[in-house]
């Protein structure tokens, strides 16, 4: 949601990962066997070369690493690869793997250029599906992919409080909503920020889920699957009349649904579903700080007496209602799965 680097199409070319992933959630095991499953649906489909598109430093990779014989991390930052290039390898020797590592500087949208078409057993994307065209993304999974092969695209939504208040969540939005517009405001002329507004709108604010606006072609794949982690029940996204808005006049996101009638949709719900488990975690007060400097480039880091005026809503909130001083935070995922011709 931060802005976009012109040269990288990324808004996380120089994003300090190991900080990310203390604000952010860590994709859960429940998510890899979801995934696992419906692969073993499709017995001819191989373990040998998996591909993480807009991969970043290769965290959501290492779910999938001991299963799969060669990893090719693509993303179009060098910071990102130089990131990867140090983490994956440590990471592998300290679990006693030994995959090969390849690496490639590109967007989504020509991420087969360097895989070779038909030379893919299994292509992952972990929350960079909204920086990237749909049908250029699906396209280039596509091409890439062996018969038989596993598309699985997944992504997360803002975080909702399953024990707090209307108040609470108003108060989290705003703050949020204050924090994404300032920025626009600093880092695009008046005359874009519609346009990212609407580009946010088009690719993630779609449906109910924050992957409906990406295509699942007949004519590429089969077997198509949406999973829905933890959706509202009205089937709207969270906090989406804060962003309404900021729309353009006219404009209608429902518009860019990409749903096929063909589509099976899957509910689940932590607490409930095993499916859903760990997507729930505690945090404290200042998780929220960390947080939204995961959505602000480094330079523009929340600090000091910027961050102290900008939280005094969040910190009388937080006081009220977590006496415990801890809160419980759910997030809305979303899985889209299809199985190459």
């Amino acid at each position: 949601m931060t802005s976009i680097d012109p040269n990288t199409n990324t808004a996380y070319a120089t994003m300090d990962w190991e900080y990310y992933h203390q604000g952010r959630p860590p994709y859960p095991p429940s998510l890899t066997s979801l995934i696992y499953t419906y692969r073993r649906l499709h017995p001819h489909t191989r373990w040998e070369r998996l591909v993480d598109i807009g991969a970043g430093s290769g965290i959501a990779t290492t779910n999938f690493m001991a299963d799969f014989q060669i990893i090719h991390i693509s993303d179009p930052s060098p910071s990102n690869e130089s990131q990867a290039r140090v983490f994956l390898p440590k990471w592998a020797a300290k679990h006693g793997l030994q995959p090969t590592f390849e690496y490639a500087q590109g967007v989504g949208e020509e991420a087969y250029l360097h895989t070779g078409e038909s030379q893919v057993d299994m292509v992952i994307c972990a929350t960079a599906a909204h920086f990237m065209d749909p049908d250029g993304l699906v396209t280039s999974v596509g091409k890439m992919l062996r018969p038989g092969g596993t598309m699985a695209i997944f992504s997360y939504w803002l975080p909702t409080f399953p024990k707090q208040s209307e108040i609470f969540h108003k108060v989290f939005s705003a703050v949020f909503e204050k924090v994404l517009m300032q920025q626009l405001q600093e880092d695009a002329p008046l005359t874009t920020q519609g346009e990212l507004m609407y580009n946010l709108a088009r690719r993630q604010g779609a449906g109910e889920g924050v992957l409906d606006s990406l295509p699942v072609p007949e004519e590429l794949f089969e077997d198509p699957v949406r999973v829905y982690i933890n959706s509202a029940k009205d089937g709207r996204l969270a906090y989406q009349e804060y962003f309404a808005k900021h729309y353009p006049a006219g404009f209608r996101p429902e518009e860019y649904n990409r749903m096929g009638d063909r589509d099976k949709k899957v509910r689940y719900n932590t607490g409930i579903d095993d499916e859903a488990e760990g997507w729930e975690f505690e945090v404290d007060k200042e998780w929220l700080i960390t947080y939204l400097n995961t959505v602000l480039p480094p330079q523009q880091k929340l600090e000091g007496e910027t961050a102290k005026v900008l939280l005094a809503d969040w910190d009388r909130v937080f006081e009220e209602e977590c006496p415990s001083g801890r809160l419980l935070v759910q997030w809305t995922a979303n899985l889209v799965l299809g199985t190459r011709k």
